[in-house]
């Protein structure tokens, strides 16, 4: 069967399709350059241009698609026990679903209104700062990299790609009209669809997408890290009970998703080799924080890692901490690369004698070709820096809670995993803002995600002070 015949287009209710046309001209009213011919054909002359529209895998090609996803098994593939009308959802899995729609639909806008903070810049053409220092830095130590308009073009591209999973899970809630019929007197879909629309930069369903993009190396990380994880998610909902949600999943995962992540590793290690090279006032130590940054709030998009018992096999093939162990490896696996492109660049040597390099540094403690572990990038602990989520948290309740289990505990990691202690106790928490200085971006710590994290969880005295919920 040819490729395009395994799907179908549709295209959304009127009413949702002006309110998404009122959105994009306020957030990305640069959207008509990528769909300028001429221009498109300059930057992707061997690529269809994106569509904009609702496109639904064909059920007789689904199978093919699912059997390759994250945790496939024979079921995943199979269409014969899904519910196709919302109305024939029970209540607990109908609120279900229309979480992880409403989160997934918000994630797109957001990150829309993240990727336009940077690229406004560049077209702004008056770069200052770390961001004229890494463009300036990649052209010199790249001749062949991208050029500034390039970029430019690059994440919006990635912005309509975006507008278009919105537009997809926009045609779930919507094209099926009992997931708008009366539940508990509320019509879901409708009340769903205008409060996303209502969402401004920072009151985004997950974290992750209310971080401002504040330089080109947030961008890099965000789309290797945080669109990994999309990755992961789209993949995992190739068996979502809700049949039109898996028939959404195959065009977004397979079609787009793979250029944001080849974008944002391809920018991670131009950037990784200009700091190392010295083509700019940067070095690898500013891409080390970006990383320290990033990760943690990626790793919490897979929600608690205790959790996910009652979504595998309904919503997703894995429970939360099963797809978060695969994802850690797959993003070390992106770490190596940008080291192996960092000694490659500094001895001008194959990949094979660079692999072999990085073993020596790594595991033995080597200086190879002038560098050390110091001059490469790791990744933090999957402990470090969590606010939701982290298994530990488990272990302990709030005070006066014959219930184990609170949603943040102040147990203060540093990037290996050890809890910085002072005198045997935890360090407190004016201590550990101090540590988050030194390991993450100055631009994050002014930020207002950063302003969040401090009044909802570091500081806040709703917590109290939680204690072990069983002796060790």
């Amino acid at each position: 069967m040819p490729f395009l015949d395994q799907f179908r287009i549709e295209a959304l209710p009127k009413k949702w399709a002006d309110e998404g046309k009122l959105w994009q001209e306020r957030y990305f009213p640069e959207m008509p350059e990528v769909f300028d011919a001429p221009n498109w054909s300059r930057h992707y002359p061997e690529t269809p241009m994106p569509r904009l529209s609702v496109i639904m895998a064909k059920p007789d090609g689904f199978a093919g698609f699912a059997q390759k996803v994250v945790g496939a098994t024979a079921a995943t593939g199979n269409l014969t026990n899904r519910l196709w009308t919302a109305d024939k959802m029970p209540d607990a899995q109908f609120m279900t679903a229309l979480k992880i729609i409403r989160a997934q639909a918000s994630t797109e806008l957001g990150s829309i209104q993240q990727h336009r903070m940077v690229y406004k810049q560049l077209d702004g053409g008056s770069l200052t700062g770390l961001d004229k220092e890494i463009v300036e830095g990649i052209h010199r130590t790249d001749p062949d990299g991208d050029r500034l308009e390039s970029i430019s073009f690059s994440k919006k591209r990635v912005c309509v790609e975006e507008l278009r999973h919105h537009m997809q899970m926009a045609g779930v809630l919507t094209l099926d009209a009992t997931f708008d019929k009366a539940r508990w007197g509320r019509h879901w879909a409708t009340e769903t669809m205008e409060e996303l629309f209502a969402m401004k930069p920072g009151e985004h369903v997950l974290d992750a997408f209310n971080i401002e993009f504040k330089s080109l190396m947030d961008s890099a990380t965000f789309m290797s890290f945080i669109d990994r994880v999309g990755k992961f998610q789209l993949e995992m909902q190739h068996h979502f009970l809700y049949g039109p949600m898996a028939l959404s999943m195959p065009w977004m995962r397979f079609l787009e998703e793979s250029y944001h992540l080849a974008a944002g590793e391809t920018l991670m290690k131009a950037i990784a080799v200009a700091g190392t090279l010295n083509g700019g006032n940067f070095g690898i130590e500013d891409l080390q924080k970006t990383l320290n940054m990033w990760y943690p709030r990626g790793l919490e998009m897979f929600g608690s890692e205790l959790g996910g018992d009652l979504v595998k096999g309904v919503f997703k093939t894995l429970k939360n901490r099963e797809a978060q162990v695969i994802y850690i490896e797959e993003v070390l696996g992106k770490v190596k690369d940008a080291n192996l492109a960092i000694i490659q660049a500094k001895a001008r040597c194959s990949r094979e004698e660079a692999d072999a390099a990085l073993r020596r540094i790594t595991q033995k403690g080597e200086t190879v070709h002038g560098l050390t572990k110091d001059d490469l990038l790791s990744l933090p602990d999957r402990r470090f820096f969590r606010i939701r989520g982290l298994a530990e948290f488990g272990d302990y309740r709030n005070p006066g809670s014959d219930a184990a289990g609170v949603g943040y505990v102040y147990l203060p990691y540093d990037v290996h995993g050890n809890i910085l202690t002072d005198r045997g106790k935890p360090i407190e928490r004016d201590a550990y803002v101090d540590y988050l200085r030194s390991v993450l971006p100055t631009r994050y710590m002014t930020s207002r995600h950063w302003e969040f994290v401090k009044s909802d969880f570091l500081f806040n005295d709703k917590w109290g002070t939680p204690e072990p919920s069983r002796a060790d």
